[in-house]
């Protein structure tokens, strides 16, 4: 159990006699001591000593001091109040050698369906920073709106930025929406997570995903592949979709075009976002129109492909191969797996995986993200995943080998935003999820608690109120099983079709611990 009020719950804490006390209206700034100390191994690692006359820290580089920093705000922030003199807070006195489990510790924002203010992002960013996460992936574009402002493609700004109204369970509007970040916003967001220690990973979806894209360059469309077969449309023009869901629309992967299309915006999206890596997509990308494609299939054929599935392989291998000559690794999420061709350096990110996909990649030597779909999504009711479901969970897969624990680089958290269209309701699911997610990220197992955990987010959500960010009350944290069911029934009921409500709840009962 731990004796102070601080998440990600520290590698160890001695508790030490004496107590500093910070005077009433101080700043903290003054009384903390921040030093470089080559001796502390690890550049996220820190030292803190809590001494009668101040706060020092202690680290390798900045990054590390950053990091100590905010075990320090957290320690004043939630200092129980209690003085030994009046005008003041009283800290106890102690010392805490700290650095993280995981060397990729994120959370995931969806622009696409909902965009958020540049200061709304800087919101939740600022948030992030304080549980210690040091990965902000930003997905920017998907079916339902591309927010990527591109001076080589204008129409997927002019056309693919807007789509005309929005259905998303009981969100529903006619109203036209859209909108794009700008080059200088999105640099005023890198800018931002560097003073944090964040870096941006900016998310370009393909071969799937792509309606917004093929809204605005249908010539990039599979030759007698259309999208009749969704939404009841009879023709073979694409609109930036106003609708949840997975669409068959697809770049076709036997076209030159699309791939000269494909390494000219990301050539663009390299030069605002200066992160090291650069997430392809490449999940829940529907195959029949590559079937019925005479292109996609003479590719199949020159290249000695055994199917689609390879061809998906095939089209994120090439340009995972031109990140690469760029300096750049790839990411992808866990669908890029089924062929067993993708190239070993590339990313894979674990959502939902039933074929342990993943863990035989981390076996092979692969590095996986896990953002497990009913541990880690923040966008679902609480009655799904409850805030205990998402701490307890254990990030490394059984089926991974321990001398392979290596190959799993850390946690990330992502929040969708079908359902999820202002800042209030974002904050509402993420938190105090993230901070759960962050802990599993930062702390080893043997550390973790989860009614301590509650314990310690129950003092520290005064803090985030005062960011601007309002959790969830602590009574909806962890519904009882009945409301656990009837919650689930009424978020399947708002948002899905009925068959797809009833696969949902079977979906959710099957992983409600």
């Amino acid at each position: 159990m731990s004796n102070i009020n601080v998440i990600p719950v520290p590698l160890k804490t001695a508790m030490k006699v004496g107590e500093f006390i910070l005077p009433e209206s101080a700043s903290l700034v003054k009384f903390v001591k921040k030093k470089i100390d080559k001796s502390v191994e690890g550049d996220e690692a820190y030292r803190l000593e809590v001494t009668p006359e101040g706060i020092k820290i202690a680290a390798s580089c900045e990054r590390g001091l950053f990091m100590g920093w905010q075990t320090a705000k957290q320690l004043a922030m939630t200092a129980n109040g209690t003085t030994t003199s009046p005008g003041g807070v009283s800290l106890p006195c102690l010392e805490t050698e700290d650095r993280p489990r995981f060397a990729y510790r994120g959370f995931m924002i969806d622009s696409s369906r909902h965009m958020q203010a540049v200061d709304e992002l800087k919101t939740m960013i600022r948030a992030a920073a304080f549980f210690k996460f040091n990965v902000f992936h930003w997905h920017i574009c998907d079916d339902q709106g591309f927010r990527f402002e591109s001076g080589k493609y204008p129409l997927l700004n002019t056309v693919g930025s807007w789509r005309d109204g929005s259905h998303f369970g009981k969100i529903k509007s006619a109203e036209r929406y859209g909108g794009f970040y700008t080059k200088d916003e999105m640099r005023e967001i890198v800018d931002f997570c560097g003073r944090h220690y964040i870096d941006v990973i900016p998310e370009i979806e393909m071969p799937g995903h792509v309606s917004a894209v093929l809204a605005s360059y249908p010539e990039f469309l599979c030759a007698n592949g259309n999208n009749a077969a969704d939404n009841n449309i009879t023709s073979d023009k694409i609109d930036v979709k106003i609708l949840p869901g997975i669409f068959s629309d697809i770049l076709c992967a036997g076209k030159e075009g699309v791939y000269e299309f494909v390494c000219g915006l990301l050539d663009e999206v390299m030069e605002v976002f200066p992160s090291k890596y650069i997430h392809l997509g490449g999940d829940e990308a529907p195959k029949k129109n590559w079937r019925a494609c005479p292109n996609c299939q003479s590719r199949i054929k020159e290249n000695s492909l055994a199917d689609e599935e390879e061809l998906q392989a095939y089209f994120i291998n090439r340009v995972s191969g031109y990140l690469k000559s760029r300096g750049k690794t790839a990411l992808t999420w866990n669908e890029s797996l089924k062929s067993g061709k993708l190239d070993t350096e590339v990313i894979t990110q674990m959502w939902m995986d039933k074929e342990d996909l993943c863990a035989n990649r981390a076996n092979g030597g692969g590095n996986i993200i896990i953002s497990d779909f009913f541990a880690y999504y923040a966008d679902y009711p609480y009655a799904m995943t409850p805030l205990n479901k998402t701490y307890r969970h254990e990030p490394i897969p059984k089926k991974v080998k321990k001398e392979n624990h290596g190959n799993i680089l850390g946690v990330e958290t992502p929040i969708w935003t079908e359902y999820v269209d202002n800042f209030d309701k974002m904050a509402y699911q993420c938190y105090p999820r993230f901070a759960a997610a962050a802990e599993s990220a930062w702390s080893e197992p043997k550390n973790k608690n989860a009614d301590d955990f509650i314990k310690r987010m129950k003092k520290i959500t005064p803090i985030l109120k005062k960011t601007g960010v309002n959790p969830a009350l602590a009574g909806e944290w962890n519904p009882l099983p009945h409301q656990r069911a009837s919650g689930m029934i009424k978020f399947a009921a708002k948002n899905y079709s009925l068959d797809f409500a009833k696969e949902f709840i079977k979906m959710a009962k099957e992983n409600k611990k």
